[in-house]
């Protein structure tokens, strides 16, 4: 009975520690994503707030970004092209003049979702506005209930909408 009694004690011990290492290695990871956060604009209530150094801050004068678009403080943008136009609540630019959007992924067999500059794995189902499901592990079931598996490369975005592969195009000298 004492054996029994230790054995027990032991087993709620190990799995413990188990869990507060669970803890900590979830913790280490939401950090090392901190720290991949990259530089980006956000229209946000009007104003382009600029996520620099893991910091969020209201941007105070006009940037040119270094594809020529120069953004204004309250969201105004002037391409290279002279083209002009206004930010939106929400969206993003990264710092090299594209609009960021967030979208899910299939990448080497496991889907991932960027949202707001960051990309992480999925973990769960997630409902797309037309009411598509996309799986973790990219199956995507249709409103209507057809299904597709998404393939290595592809996006939708959250409007379950199918994104277009941008590919570069190769310098020829």
């Amino acid at each position: 009975m004492k054996n029994l009694l230790l054995f027990i004690i032991a087993v709620l011990f190990c799995s413990g520690v188990e869990a507060q290492d669970n803890k900590m290695q979830k913790e280490k990871m939401h950090d090392a994503k901190m720290a991949q956060m990259k530089e980006y604009l956000k229209m946000k209530d009007g104003k382009v707030m600029m996520m620099k150094e893991g910091k969020m801050m209201m941007m105070n004068k006009e940037m040119t970004l270094s594809n020529g678009t120069v953004v204004a403080p309250n969201g105004m943008m002037k391409m290279k092209n002279g083209q002009s136009m206004m930010m939106k609540n929400g969206e993003m630019m990264n710092m090299q003049g594209m609009m960021m959007k967030n979208y899910v992924k299939m990448k080497d067999g496991k889907m991932m979702m960027m949202k707001e500059g960051n990309m992480m794995m999925m973990d769960k189902e997630m409902k797309m506005s037309n009411g598509a499901m996309v799986s973790p592990n990219g199956m995507v079931k249709m409103k209507n209930g057809k299904t597709m598996m998404m393939k290595n490369g592809e996006k939708m975005d959250m409007d379950g909408m199918m994104m277009e592969k941008m590919e570069m195009k190769k310098d020829k000298k």
